[in-house]
């Protein structure tokens, strides 16, 4: 899967782990997982940019 396309999919799951995150009940063990998910799919995103500037391909689209 190209770098783009894959960014939007990290990108689609991780904006929906914020919205869960926004409506979750603060230091609940929801949350906490909730923080983990987003952690890993920040990370996740910022792997496959780096991924596509090693490999000279576009870079997934902007968070913002």
């Amino acid at each position: 899967m190209p770098y783009q396309r894959e960014g939007e999919v990290v990108l689609a799951m991780w904006r929906e782990i914020e919205r869960q995150l926004a409506d979750a009940t603060p230091a609940s063990a929801e949350a906490e997982a909730l923080q983990l998910e987003a952690a890993r799919l920040r990370d996740e995103y910022q792997r496959l940019i780096q991924a596509a500037r090693e490999h000279h391909r576009p870079e997934p689209p902007p968070i913002g």
